[in-house]
């Protein structure tokens, strides 16, 4: 499977990243902004929302755009429900991409025959998650944080399995990841929108979709 392909579908130390503090005075170290970053995010069970994407594709004039909802479950992964410009659903979770269409066709395939993949997969749920720990453990970090509420990541891939699909990723937020662009290898890249965030349990069919 190519690398654009795969990350199209889809979409223990703390490193030592460049500090960035939110005024002249204060000095922290990246452990000391992530830990703060950490108490700012919430942490829901589950998290869901609308989306707006914008992807950019080297060698096409026009990016693409598409809107729609997400589901966030934690520690079960992410779905992904497309309305515009047509109708898709992806669910993403450690062992498996799904991908259902339009008159029920579907596709899936097993991350554990796609290494590459899997990684991917980790990678957008703790995004999407606001999972800091996780993410320090794949990417080295530059943090600031923005007034009282707001914070900013910048990410470039430590881990192999990545850095051949993604080059860096910005990340910002508050209580919840409110935006984040992904620049990848192949030069395409990805900005996006989440907003109205909200908390609540998981639909029977949202449940079915995750799998057991």
């Amino acid at each position: 499977m190519k690398r654009r392909s795969v990350l199209g579908i889809s979409l223990a130390a703390l490193p030592t990243g460049r500090a960035i503090a939110d005024g002249p005075a204060l000095a922290r170290t990246t452990a000391d902004l992530l830990v703060e970053i950490d108490r700012r995010l919430e942490n829901p069970a589950v998290l869901r929302g609308e989306f707006e994407q914008t992807k950019s594709i080297e060698g096409f004039k026009r990016p693409l755009v598409s809107r729609g909802t997400y589901v966030v479950a934690r520690d079960r992964g992410v779905q992904w429900l497309t309305v515009q410009p047509f109708a898709s659903t992806v669910v993403v979770t450690r062992e498996r991409l799904l991908t259902l269409g339009q008159a029920g066709a579907s596709r899936q395939i097993d991350t554990r025959q796609e290494p590459g993949l899997r990684a991917v997969n980790e990678m957008l749920m703790a995004l999407l998650a606001g999972d800091v720990t996780a993410l320090t453990a794949r990417f080295d970090v530059q943090a600031t944080l923005q007034g009282a509420h707001g914070w900013r990541l910048a990410l470039t891939p430590r881990d192999a399995a990545l850095a051949g699909f993604i080059a860096r990723i910005e990340l910002e937020g508050d209580r919840h990841v409110n935006a984040l662009s992904l620049h990848e290898a192949s030069g395409d890249a990805s900005s996006i929108r989440l907003f109205n965030p909200a908390s609540s349990g998981l639909s029977a069919t949202e449940a079915e979709r995750f799998g057991p």
